[in-house]
Order: C-alpha cells, then structure tokens, then sequence
C-alpha cells in the first residue's frame, strides 16, 4: 500500500474521533449553561454563541502560523499539538462553573489547537494534483461522520449521567487520537524538516518566516476570493447553530426528558448528509472545475436553508437540514482542494491554515452574533439571513473565473 494511502486510513479515523468528541459537548452548551443556573432565554442564546464560537475565532488568527509553522518543522507535531491542546482544554471545562471560566478555557483552546488543516495538510501534500478534490471530500467525511455521531452521543451522556461528563469523554477521545498519530502515522519529511532541531531560539525566525509565507499567500487575488466566498458561506450557515436546541424547544414536539437527544438528532441531520455527498462534490470538482462546484452547490444551500424558517414541527426541520447539508457539503472539500493547487507543496500547510482561518472566523462570528442576532429578528428570520448570504456567496463564486479540470482518477 503506498504509504499516503496508509497515513489516509489513519488519519481519517483520528479526524472522527476527535470530532465525535468535539461534537458531543458542543450543542449543550445552551443546556449546560441552564444547568448552572442561568435562566433568560435570551442571555442562555448569546453566552451559548460567545461560548461555541471562542475557539474557531482565536483558532482563525493561528491557523495559517500553525500551517506554515508546519510546512518548517513537519505536520504530524502539528496535529499531535492539536490534539493534546483538546485533550487538556476541554477536560478543565468539566469543573468550570461559570461562563466566564468557560470562555477563557475556549479561547485557549483555540490558540493550540485547530486539528482539520495539519490532518489535511499531512495526506494531501503526498497527493496527485489531480486527486485533490476527491481525497479532500473523502478525508472530510471523516469530520462529518464524527459530527454527526457526536451530537447524540453528547445528548446521550448529558440525559443520563450529567452534561459535564461529555467534556471528559471528548478529553479523552482526543488523547486517544494523539497517541495514534504519534505511534502510526508517518511522515514523509522533506530534507529540511529532516535536519532541523528546534531550538528556543530558533522560534524568532520561525515566527518571520511563517508569518512572510502566510503574507505571499493571501497576496494572491485567486486565494483571497475564495476565502471570501468560504467566509461568507460559514457565517450564513453558524448563525443559527447555537441557538438550535432554543428552536427545537420552541416547535414543542421533543418528548419529556429527551431535549437533549432530540436536538442532537437534528444536528446530527446537516452531519449525515454531507457525510454521504461530501465525496461526491470532491469528484465534481476534479472533474468540472473547483470554482463552478463551489458556486454550485452554496445557491443550492442557501434555497434550502430558507424554508427552515417557516417549520412547524421537528420532523420537517430534520429534513430540510439534511437537504441543505447535502449540498453545503461540496464547500469542504472545494475550498481546500482550491487553497492546494494554487499554492506550492512547500507552503501547503500555510494554505489549508487560510482556508481553515476563514471557515473559522466565519463561525466564530456566526457563532458569536447569532444569538444577539435573534434577538431582533427572531430565530425564524435568523434562517432567513442565512439563506441570503449564502446564495449572494454563490453568485459571487460564479464571477471566480479560474477552473482546474483533472481526469476522474481512482478513489482512495
């Protein structure tokens, strides 16, 4: 087996554990922060956003110095310091008390960890160009199926034993993950990653050097519009993600006692569905052009998102997230296979650090309005403004021009 298939294998399965884990905690914070005494809905919907979108925002800040970082030093210590970072993080949140504390602990889970891009990075680097689409899709999926199962795990601990024990569980799936990587996966290290020591004082030059890497990168007019169309998209699509168990609540068709497990199931919607498409928009890609498949499939997101405002029962709104999953599902696996060829081998890892930035800014301030958001239009409209922005980001797309056409190789 070549050895990028191998290092495929494994690093998918180390993406969806640490995702479960991550997506087990997530949803309840809206339930969590009930269960600590506070009581104003509307204040529950804006800590809920402020405390979901902490570590995306300070992620999108070292995201792109994590990956050229990387492209120096080697990405596999990258994604191991991704994964301890989660395990040590999101343990202390299990005895945090109060949102404040909660915030901090997320912020700083930030700063070290991001775990998508150094994954990313670490496969597709020993990639065909020509590939790319299809082995990002299919690497992804690896995030979505994580996703997907971890929502109802995390409703499952939170209903039976306590919200808190689902910090511990994903603490400790992602330490499993690390002590994977770090005893099965290998890296094809190039000659200088090979012989270079990291010295304390060595970090200033390090430093230099990734932040000139991350500079020459953004200068580029194609990458700078694909960011900006990948941002607009992510900050339509997280608006109304924290408050979603406040909607499932407000339709009044969950069971006694199982709120927790039904707003799992309908995260866990958008989850399955772009688990199931993400690898075919990937081969989309290779095939059509990058650019017409991202366009594509963000005006397809956005008409379906829009119904979701106009839902009087929880079965329909599980349906209609799973359609627009299935078609926000091709912005993954476009936008990194789009940040891979227009950028070099060598600053790969600088690339996916921007791409990964602007997915998660986006969500961090989707996150982080969308509460406050709500409270002057409402839930409903919240699904509203989602749609618009995500088809306006769809026809922007359409203008991107640049199309990267590959001959439909095998599947990994």
């Amino acid at each position: 087996m070549e050895p990028w298939r191998r290092n495929f294998r494994l690093v998918w399965l180390n993406n969806f554990i640490t995702a479960l884990g991550m997506m087990s905690f997530l949803p309840l914070f809206p339930l969590y922060l009930r269960s600590i005494g506070m009581e104003d809905e509307a204040e529950i919907g804006a800590w809920s956003g402020i405390l979901v979108a902490g570590a995306p925002f300070t992620a999108a800040f070292l995201g792109p110095f994590w990956g050229a970082l990387g492209d120096q030093v080697g990405r596999k210590a990258m994604l191991v310091r991704a994964n301890l970072a989660i395990t040590v993080f999101v343990l202390l949140m299990s005895f945090a008390r109060t949102p404040e504390l909660l915030l901090i602990l997320r912020l700083l889970q930030g700063v070290f960890s991001g775990f998508v891009p150094p994954a990313l990075t670490l496969v597709t680097v020993a990639v065909p160009e020509d590939r790319q689409g299809r082995v990002t899709g299919n690497l992804h999926t690896s995030v979505l199926a994580g996703s997907m199962c971890g929502p109802l795990v995390g409703g499952l601990i939170g209903d039976t034993i306590g919200m808190r024990w689902a910090f511990v569980v994903a603490s400790l799936l992602s330490l499993l993950a690390a002590v994977m990587v770090v005893l099965f996966v290998k890296e094809e290290r190039t000659e200088a990653q090979s012989s270079r020591r990291v010295l304390p004082s060595d970090l200033p030059v390090l430093l230099r050097s990734s932040l000139r890497s991350v500079f020459s990168l953004f200068a580029a007019s194609a990458m700078r519009r694909v960011l900006l169309v990948v941002f607009v998209v992510r900050f339509g699509a997280t608006l109304a993600v924290p408050i979603l168990a406040l909607y499932v609540a407000q339709l009044g068709d969950a069971p006694d006692g199982l709120l927790g497990t039904v707003t799992g199931l309908v995260f866990s919607a958008t989850a399955l569905a772009t688990l199931l498409v993400t690898p075919l928009w990937g081969r989309r890609g290779d095939r059509s052009g990058h650019e017409r498949t991202l366009a594509v499939c963000v005006i397809l997101a956005g008409a379906a998102t829009l119904p979701q405002a106009f839902v009087t029962a929880t079965a329909g709104l599980y349906v209609l997230r799973f359609v627009a999953g299935s078609f926000v599902a091709g912005l993954f696996p476009t936008a990194y296979a789009l940040a891979a060829v227009t950028s070099s081998r060598e600053k790969r890892g600088g690339a996916h650090g921007l791409t990964f930035s602007s997915i998660g800014l986006a969500n961090a301030l989707g996150y982080a309005t969308g509460g406050v958001i709500a409270g002057w239009i409402g839930i409903r409209g919240l699904f509203v403004l989602s749609a618009v922005l995500m088809m306006g980001a769809g026809l922007l797309a359409l203008g991107t021009g640049r199309r990267h056409v590959a001959a439909p190789p095998e599947s990994p």
